[in-house]
């Protein structure tokens, strides 16, 4: 079904095919026989087949060709009001149709160029000096922290009393003792380390509900949690608060492709220009 969905995504553009092609369809041939008529326009089995692959599966096919012929009909139906109806001058495209296809031609070329030509290669320097030149549009839209946390199943308080003084120690030998109970009790370590999340992911995943959440970040370095399927133990690493600037890794990708689409058109502007000075030169174009 994901097929037919598809394929009727693109049903317009399928019903302008067809009335290109139901005027090469000969309607003598018995071998394909006439589906549809609207006015003076004719739909043919073999501009069904053109338009629907021959792969689609079978429980498709007859509901797509429906759902063709029923639009290739409204289509033409409008159509024919729009002829009734509209002037001649209203009725002349052409102008509008060498405009596009001027337009079409254009950009294809300049995208083929760009593909040629385009330098992508976006130095370290080039993000920073960027970041820095362009602080405030780079604001944060929610409170995002780096964080180190973990989640124990158990009851027993004094366990959890262990737990919660090796976890606020600082010194390697409690850390490392941390971490074998951890894993006795199949408990894992989660580190986001130098990567960032939004601290609404976080709470997904660990029950904190500050009432304030970007005053509370700022307060505590650690916090517990608790629910009715475990303990939590929080530690956050770093933060940044709703409203200041993004740290710069979190944007990187987000400034290199700036640079690179500035850089596209500071490249075809160059490639305009340099064509239409070549113009002159040549005498190819003479301004009177």
């Amino acid at each position: 079904m994901a097929l037919a969905k598809s394929i009727v995504r693109n049903g317009r553009a399928a019903v302008i095919a067809a009335l290109s092609l139901s005027a090469c369809s000969m309607a003598s041939d018995p071998s394909d026989p006439l589906v549809a008529e609207a006015y003076d326009q004719q739909l043919f089995r073999s501009d069904l087949r053109r338009m629907i692959p021959a792969d689609t599966p079978k429980e498709d096919s007859a509901a797509l060709a429906q759902r063709f012929v029923d639009t290739w009909a409204r289509e033409i139906v409008l159509l024919h009001k729009a002829e009734e109806n509209l002037t001649a001058v209203q009725k002349n495209v052409d102008d509008q149709l060498r405009s596009y296809r001027g337009s079409l031609i254009t950009y294809t070329y300049e995208q083929a160029l760009v593909r040629q030509k385009l330098d992508t290669n976006i130095s370290a320097e080039e993000i920073a000096g960027y970041y820095k030149e362009n602080a405030k549009n780079f604001e944060l839209k929610d409170n995002i922290v780096r964080v180190r946390w973990f989640k124990l199943r158990e009851t027993d308080k004094r366990v959890l009393k262990n737990v919660q003084s090796l976890w606020q120690s600082d010194k390697p030998d409690d850390r490392s003792e941390l971490e074998r109970l951890l894993a006795q009790r199949g408990s894992a370590m989660n580190d986001t380390g130098d990567d960032w999340i939004s601290f609404s992911e976080l709470q997904q995943l660990v029950p904190l509900r500050p009432d304030n959440p970007t005053d509370w970040l700022q307060r505590n370095s650690r916090a517990m949690a608790a629910d009715s399927v475990g303990s939590y133990f929080v530690e956050f690493l770093d933060h940044r608060i709703k409203n200041s600037m993004s740290p710069q890794e979190l944007v990187s990708m987000e400034i290199r492709s700036i640079l690179i689409n500035q850089r596209k058109l500071q490249l075809i502007e160059r490639m305009r220009e340099d064509l239409y000075k070549d113009a002159l030169a040549q005498k190819d174009v003479r301004l009177f």
